[in-house]
This record gives structure tokens, C-alpha cells and sequence, in this order.
């Protein structure tokens, strides 16, 4: 095996092990409620794209359907997230941020601008190509894990 791939293997252990950690730990975006990572993040996914039913939700979050459903429900129980049905349609089920749930929304935009601004910065200087190679490679890693899965 060729020295990049065993560099790259070592990198991606230690940034899948980060993100385990990170996954762990528990913020107060200024509601006064912790939440996990997994928890802000599915209430941005919600409040990026409000038109989306809770089966293209989960696809977009990346988490099993079981595992949305699950992580959803916690932030209704929590007030931040309101569940409903169409008139039309009672079958399909969606989700709405509530005012408590736009204020963890912005309140982690907020942290991301005090703790990612050296990051932030660096993508922003990165030209397309690079932008391209980056998100390229993250596709195919994520691709990668996935076939661990099966």
C-alpha cells in the first residue's frame, strides 16, 4: 500500500474518532436546553427546508428512518420542533420549527461564527477546484463508510 493511502487511513480514523466525541457532547445554543449534535443539526436540517416530509428528511440528515422519527420526537417533546399532517395527505407526517426552535437554530449559527471562524475563513479562501476536490472526496469517503454498513 502506497505511503498517501496509509497517511489518509490514519487521518480519517483520527477525524471519524473526533467526530465520535464530538457527537457525545451537549450545547446550550441559548434556550436553556442541551442538546446533542445530532439533535441541532436535525432542527437545521427541519428549518433549511420546511416543504420536505419526514422520510426526505431523514434522507437529507443521513440518519435511518427509525433513528429521524426518534430524534424528532425528542425535540417535539422538547418544544423545539412541532409535528403535523397535510389536510390532504394524513399519510406523509412533517415537521415545523417552533419560535423556541428558531432561537436554537440561531443561536447555533451564532457558536459556529465564534468557534468556526478560522475554518470558515480557510474554505472561504479556497478556489472552486479546490472546493470541488473537497467535496468530491468527502461523497466518495461517505460512500466508503456506507459499505461498512451493509
Amino acid at each position: 500500500m502506497d505511503n498517501f493511502i496509509k497517511e489518509m487511513d490514519e487521518a480519517m480514523v483520527q477525524l471519524c474518532n473526533c467526530r465520535e466525541l464530538v457527537e457525545k457532547k451537549r450545547r446550550d445554543y441559548g434556550i436553556g436546553i442541551e442538546m446533542l449534535p445530532r439533535e441541532i443539526h436535525l432542527l437545521e436540517v427541519v428549518a433549511n427546508h420546511p416543504k420536505l416530509n419526514a422520510y426526505e428528511l431523514s434522507v437529507k440528515t443521513g440518519l435511518w428512518k427509525g433513528t429521524f422519527s426518534k430524534v424528532a420526537n425528542r425535540l417535539v417533546e422538547m418544544g423545539l420542533l412541532e409535528r403535523y399532517q397535510n389536510e390532504d395527505n394524513h399519510k406523509e407526517i412533517f415537521y415545523r420549527v417552533t419560535p423556541l426552535g428558531q432561537k436554537a437554530y440561531e443561536g447555533h449559527y451564532q457558536f459556529h461564527q465564534r468557534v468556526s471562524l478560522n475554518t470558515y475563513e480557510y474554505f472561504r479562501n479556497l478556489d472552486q477546484r479546490e472546493r470541488d476536490i473537497i467535496l468530491q472526496f468527502v461523497s466518495h469517503y461517505t460512500s466508503y463508510l456506507q459499505e461498512y454498513l451493509k
